[in-house]
């Protein structure tokens, strides 16, 4: 072989290898976020305003519980993370629908968290007031039948949530939406964390379709964990 001829190959080599590590361990940091808009949130967590719910609600409320209970006592009541609309608003008997949505709660939610000394052991769930009716949503499937056809921003992030991926208000990275011109929409959300070794928080762009299928487009490193996970995390 000539030297001319070894020469090429060593080119080509040379060009292609950056190409090879780029690819390695996948795509870091956020995607582009042009033409996306924060999530609607309130003080405590995403807002469930702006929900184009048939028949309408008097009143929407999402919530959250910790299963987890020391011994002998009995897990905290449930919280809640935001709200819309008048609770009871058309009851015929108020008093027995405000109790009934004191007392609402379910056994087991959607979107589990892991914190605390329970480990995984907070979920969250939907509560509605209609008339004299109160109803909880606990899973997705009902959560879907609830929001029907997904046609506003805050409808898909609310079905993305109840598919499991998480927010952070205020920050585009970990919290976005945009709506689509064939009437989807994408969802920026996360999933993970970056505390202690080998862990990682993940950034997932979503397109939520008007009938409430949630497709993963794209996955990207936001950022990996430290060494050292402080006590409690």
């Amino acid at each position: 072989m000539n030297i001319h001829r070894l020469r090429r190959l060593f080119s080509r080599a040379s060009l292609a290898l950056p190409l090879v590590l780029a690819g390695c361990g996948g795509p870091e940091g956020s995607v582009d976020l042009t033409g996306y808009s924060e999530i609607a949130c309130t003080d405590q967590g995403i807002s469930v305003s702006g929900l184009t719910v048939t028949p309408a609600p008097d009143f929407v409320q999402l919530r959250y519980f910790d299963s987890y209970k020391e011994d002998g006592q009995a897990p905290a009541p449930p919280l809640s993370l935001s709200s819309s609309g008048q609770p009871c608003a058309t009851a015929t008997d108020v008093p027995a629908c405000e109790t009934a949505l004191e007392n609402a709660i379910v056994t087991d939610g959607f979107h589990f968290g892991c914190q605390g000394k329970g480990g995984c052991t907070r979920s969250h769930f939907l509560v509605t007031t209609r008339g004299d009716e109160v109803k909880t949503y606990s899973t997705g499937v009902e959560v879907q039948r609830l929001l029907g056809v997904i046609d506003t921003e805050q409808e898909a992030v609310l079905k993305a949530f109840a598919s499991s991926y998480s927010f952070l208000c205020g920050d585009k990275k970990q919290g976005a939406v945009k709506k689509n011109t064939d009437g989807s929409f994408n969802v920026i959300g996360t999933n993970g964390h970056a505390c202690g070794p080998g862990s990682e928080l993940t950034q997932h762009v979503l397109k939520v379709k008007g009938s409430g299928e949630v497709e993963e487009l794209e996955t990207r490193v936001l950022e990996e964990g430290d060494s050292v996970c402080p006590a409690g995390q």
